[in-house]
């Protein structure tokens, strides 16, 4: 952490490349650097302020392109990419996550465990930077032993004098077997689909570090909204924000006030359906518990905003 590293330049997200694509890839980034002269000029300094950070540039040189494509959202100018990835970084920073990012940024980190009702193995561990690097600067994964069957993106950033956590992404793995990996899993996790565990998850996080809301982005805002026009992505987030209680936001967003975790009212469940419901949140309560351990031994708050907290009522 304390090592002497380079200082990150615009050419520092080149240096992945060799021979002509790293030349086309330098000069790509100099013209956008010149066109988003401010923009570069305050990222670089968010790059350079810390030695932990740009260790994480050495590792993951793409984090110096984030500002000049869409990032997370399309609701997003250049300058307000910069702000809110300095954001990001700083509460990273403010948790003392530093050195767990830097161990996910070169591989995966193992964050909790659950065992299927057959005895499978599946873990939840984090990654940072890359993969969707367009979409967040965290990945929470969901892996049966070493395949991957979901992954979420998601950034901390503030918004309105308020930590939001934005969640950029949501999706199966690019394989042909992706969907029968979704059901297996399923099946195994009492019905509780990924997708849900992974909402869940992130709500729980978000509650426990204080964040006022989740900011989930819309179909329209998706940074991948051309291949999604031309056929390419066909996942329904505003639909699974609405089922999962999101309000939609003017900006084509949408918005859920992070929780923590409470039991639904299982005798309001038919008989033959409670089992399963206790085992969906049992398994969600578990994977969370090791979840936050992990990622905050302490048990920090870091952000003290506003508690506009609600009852849980589904599964």
């Amino acid at each position: 952490m304390d090592a002497d590293w380079p200082t990150i330049t615009v050419r520092s997200g080149a240096k992945d490349f060799i021979g002509l694509p790293k030349l086309r890839e330098t000069i790509k980034l100099c013209m956008r650097a010149w066109l988003h002269r401010h923009a570069t000029r305050d990222w670089l300094a968010v790059l350079n302020s810390q030695a932990w950070i740009r260790a994480l540039v050495v590792a993951r040189p793409r984090l110096v392109c984030k500002i000049y494509r869409p990032y997370l959202s399309n609701a997003f100018s250049p300058a307000r990419r910069v702000t809110l990835l300095a954001g990001h970084y700083r509460f990273v920073q403010q948790l003392g996550l530093e050195k767990l990012i830097l161990h996910a940024a070169y591989k995966p980190v193992d964050l909790a465990s659950v065992t299927g009702k057959t005895g499978d193995a599946y873990r939840v561990v984090l990654r940072a930077v890359e993969p969707m690097e367009r979409e967040g600067e965290l990945v929470l994964q969901l892996l049966k032993e070493d395949t991957l069957v979901y992954s979420c993106a998601f950034t901390f950033f503030v918004e309105q004098q308020r930590m939001v956590l934005g969640i950029g992404c949501m999706q199966g793995p690019q394989c042909g077997v992706g969907l029968q990996l979704i059901r297996e899993a399923t099946r195994e996790l009492h019905g509780l689909r990924p997708k849900h565990l992974m909402i869940r998850l992130l709500e729980a996080l978000g509650a426990q570090l204080n964040c006022a809301a989740l900011r989930l982005v819309g179909n329209n805002n998706r940074v991948v909204h051309r291949a999604r026009q031309q056929g390419k992505v066909h996942a329904d987030y505003d639909t699974f924000w609405q089922e999962c209680g999101a309000t939609a936001r003017a900006d084509g967003d949408f918005e859920l006030i992070c929780a923590p975790l409470s039991a639904p009212d299982f005798q309001a469940l038919p008989s033959n359906k409670r089992s399963a419901a206790r085992k969906r949140h049992e398994a969600v309560c578990n994977v969370t518990d090791m979840m936050i351990m992990k990622l905050l031994p302490d048990q920090t708050v870091a952000w003290q905003g506003p508690d506009k907290r609600r009852d849980k009522t589904g599964a």
